[in-house]
């Protein structure tokens, strides 16, 4: 649970859905990941659903340390695609 202080400095949670290459790299794979956002950046990521393109749910046949780094995959992806923008 969140203190009055904390809720008062995030400005918002939101979702960015990229897409990704597992396995050897053949395998696409759509990625969403949630995550809130204050004046000085995003934190508190997480990859919420990892599908294949026809929506078949893959985040449980996974391991860990590979939903950690589309994790950081979608951290990257997110700052680009904000300065894009501006």
């Amino acid at each position: 649970m969140r203190t009055n202080d904390q809720l008062a400095s995030i400005l918002g949670e939101d979702t960015f859905e990229f897409e990704a290459t597992i396995g050897n790299g053949s395998g696409i794979a759509i990625v969403r990941m949630t995550y809130e956002f204050d004046c000085e950046g995003i934190y508190n990521e997480t990859i919420d659903t990892i599908r294949s393109p026809s929506g078949y749910p893959l985040m449980d046949y996974l391991e860990e340390s590979t939903i950690d780094d589309l994790c950081i995959l979608g951290c990257k992806l997110l700052t680009e695609s904000k300065t894009e923008v501006f």
